[in-house]
């Protein structure tokens, strides 16, 4: 279950936009939902020629072109000292290659994940002074290295740093330090990658904006989206740029990557969730020289091989993040001490420590929680962390620090080592801190309108394509079809997919459910319900068609109040987590409670149900029952599960969203007095009335 946010749309705005611009309504609505009013903005994003700003408006840019070109002069040795993720491996094939093409002397270092982690090192300096470098340039990474700069000026390697993450208090003693996110920036746009900030480098030291972004964009838009920046302003005109110089490169490793993806367009999602993924295998199993070879590479047989090894640890890395995923819902599954939390913190030491991060996420998104993976068999371990929005998952760790070592990350991901024995304390704490909120942000699905049946075409379809390319902070939109009755269910496709007929008023709709089967799909044909879809186009036999893809569903907002259930929920969590708010003086059993739930469950004999199904058709159940009784709701309905189980009238267990239900054949009465789980919760509410 998420939250559904429709965007804020004024149609004022809109017709404005459709009157003086002469652009179609459908397209003025887009504009207005993501903050394109101005004429200068709207003919900036729609522009496919758009210039980047001036490079030596970022600050410490003029310094590092001067000592990066006193190097190529002198003929010192360079070093191009890169990160061993998909943006630090494209950051580094850009300047690496541009470099060459000046007939530097340059060489690249990648640091190991595992036995050096992110960043400059000293050990790695050393091994540079010995191959008689003069120049470290930093790309997506050095903005942290205090020490490590000091350490490189004292045996007398010049740093130049170009990184994109938050500065610390302090800058590094660099020869020069570009980060957009200096607190003295003055730059327009701020929000690159380091691929793009190598670019942005290049470009100055080119002193030509268009042979670089001809050259160079493609690898460039490569980071850009592999990092998952903003893709607006001009990491949005790198990556359109991009993907058309994609179509056309001569990079040898390029073209094999990408007919090995088997993309078809090249899109910015067929970049992110297939082109990208191979580089990012690279550093995450084994080595990212190999990405950053297949990359170089002008040899048809090395290309051949680094792309075959590529593919082949993407598809191990697919293999090792779902075993993760599939034993971190079986600890879920089994453990509520845990699954009851607000933040996840799940701990196994057999799991791979370059796999959690991207494991993270997709529990993070199955769950609606902010989830920490930690790992590691020895003393130390390493943790990952994804969070929803609304809830800074570093602010969080921040404020545990006492029981880490190294930390760092963003409100939406974090990064840390933790000792062993600190991981149930680091656990207590995070979940002290989230509990001291009196809800947890939900997570969330936005959408940018709610469209009327009747005014679907092939054609709005045909307008979002001059949205592309999409990613964060441009997302491709999905929209809200509402008050929708749900007529048919057909499976399709080995029954892995499903066709939903549905109607509203005059209108009848075809939409397409992907990846459910009947079986897990909780809804029922007559249900009013409201659908989140995006719209694609589609051609059969010559002809162009609309397509509705479903991304969620829900019970319609004018018959049922979803979220309250969410947040109900939460107050069960808590309850079970051992907090007593005040919420739970509302909370006493009866016995019509338990008989609505129990005689619900015998008749209706489903086992699978989501929290807000299972609300729904008790609430359905007791209304048909022609008494005053009022229905429980999720809080009273949870807790009178565990009290069936604790008597054995029932058998459940929670996964995600679901909820598995089992009830076995009764034999005789049971008292339900003398359920521990009622009595305590009889006194916690006796507690709370006095207080």
């Amino acid at each position: 279950m998420k939250k559904w946010v429709f965007s804020e749309l004024d149609k004022n705005v809109v017709r404005k936009l459709s009157s003086s611009y002469g652009l179609p309504v459908f397209t003025s609505m887009l504009l207005t939902v993501r903050g394109i009013t101005e004429k200068e903005d709207i003919e900036r994003f729609f522009d496919t020629e758009n210039e980047l700003d001036d490079p030596l408006n970022i600050r410490d840019m003029e310094k590092a072109v001067d000592r990066i070109r006193k190097a190529v002069s002198a003929y010192e040795k360079i070093c191009v000292y890169g990160d061993y993720d998909c943006d630090g491996i494209t950051a580094t094939a850009i300047l690496y290659s541009y470099l060459e093409s000046l007939c530097a002397d340059v060489m690249y270092y990648i640091p190991d994940r595992n036995t050096e982690g992110y960043g400059i090192n000293i050990q790695a300096i050393d091994k540079l002074k010995e191959a008689g470098v003069n120049l470290i340039v930093t790309v997506d990474n050095g903005i942290a290295a205090i020490d490590e700069t000091d350490y490189a000026a004292s045996v007398g390697i010049d740093v130049v740093v170009t990184d994109h993450h938050k500065p610390l208090d302090i800058l590094p003693r660099a020869v020069a330090v570009i980060d957009p996110h200096r607190p003295d920036e003055t730059c327009r746009f701020r929000d690159y990658c380091g691929a793009g900030l190598a670019l942005k480098l290049i470009t100055a030291l080119e002193g030509d904006k268009f042979s670089i972004m001809e050259n160079y964009s493609d690898l460039a838009a490569l980071g850009t989206i592999a990092d998952i920046v903003p893709l607006v302003g001009e990491n949005r005109d790198i990556v359109k740029s991009g993907i058309l110089n994609m179509e056309n490169t001569e990079r040898l490793g390029l073209n094999s990557l990408i007919d090995a993806s088997g993309t078809g367009k090249i899109t910015s999602g067929a970049i992110g969730f297939r082109i990208g993924p191979k580089l990012n295998a690279a550093g995450r199993l084994a080595s990212p020289y190999d990405a950053l070879e297949l990359l170089l590479s002008e040899d048809a047989d090395v290309v051949a091989e680094k792309t075959e090894l590529l593919c082949g640890l993407n598809s191990k890395r697919q293999e090792i993040e779902g075993k993760i995923i599939r034993e971190a819902d079986k600890i879920l599954e089994n453990d509520t001490n845990i699954s009851n939390q607000r933040v996840l913190v799940i701990f196994s030491k057999e799991w791979n420590t370059g796999v959690i991060g991207i494991a993270a996420a997709r529990i993070c998104e199955k769950y609606g929680k902010p989830v920490i993976l930690v790992a590691g068999s020895g003393e130390m371990c390493r943790a990952s962390g994804r969070s929803i929005e609304g809830f800074s998952i570093v602010d969080a760790v921040f404020a545990c620090s006492e029981y880490l070592e190294k930390y760092g990350g963003h409100p939406m991901a974090v990064g840390f080592s933790i000792k062993k024995e600190n991981i149930k304390k680091f656990s207590e704490a995070i979940n002290d801190y989230a509990n001291r909120l009196d809800y947890m942000p939900l997570a969330q699905i936005k959408l940018d309108a709610s469209l009327n049946p009747e005014t679907l075409t092939t054609d709005m379809a045909k307008q979002l394509t001059y949205f592309e390319p999409f990613g964060c902070e441009n997302p491709k939109p999905v929209f809200g079809i509402t008050g929708a009755v749900l007529d048919k269910i057909t499976p399709i496709k080995d029954r892995k997919h499903l066709k939903l007929s549905v109607s509203k008023g005059k209108s009848r709709l075809s939409l397409m459910n992907f990846f459910t089967t009947p079986e897990e799909f909780p809804y029922s044909v007559g249900d009013m319900l409201d659908f989140a879809i995006s719209l694609e186009r589609n051609e059969y036999q010559g002809r162009e068609g609309l397509s509705l893809i479903v991304k969620a569903v829900r019970y319609s907002k004018e018959l049922f109040d979803t979220e309250a259930v969410m947040y109900e929920l939460q107050d069960y969590e808590l309850y079970k987590n051992g907090i007593v708010g005040g919420n739970i003086r509302s909370k006493s059993l009866t016995r019509d409670d338990f008989k609505i739930v129990y005689t619900f469950l015998k008749r209706d004999g489903k086992e699978r149900y989501t929290a807000d199904t299972l609300t729904y058709s008790v609430g359905k159940y007791a209304s048909m029952l022609n008494t005053p009784l009022k229905a429980p709701g999720i809080f009273k309905i949870m807790i009178i599960l565990d009290i069936m189980q604790e008597l054995h009238l029932a058998e459940y267990k929670r996964a995600a969203d679901i909820i598995y239900i089992h009830i076995p054949k009764a034999e005789g009465k049971v008292d339900l007095r003398a359920s521990e789980i009622y009595q305590k919760l009889e006194e916690d509410i006796g507690n709370a009335r006095k207080d």
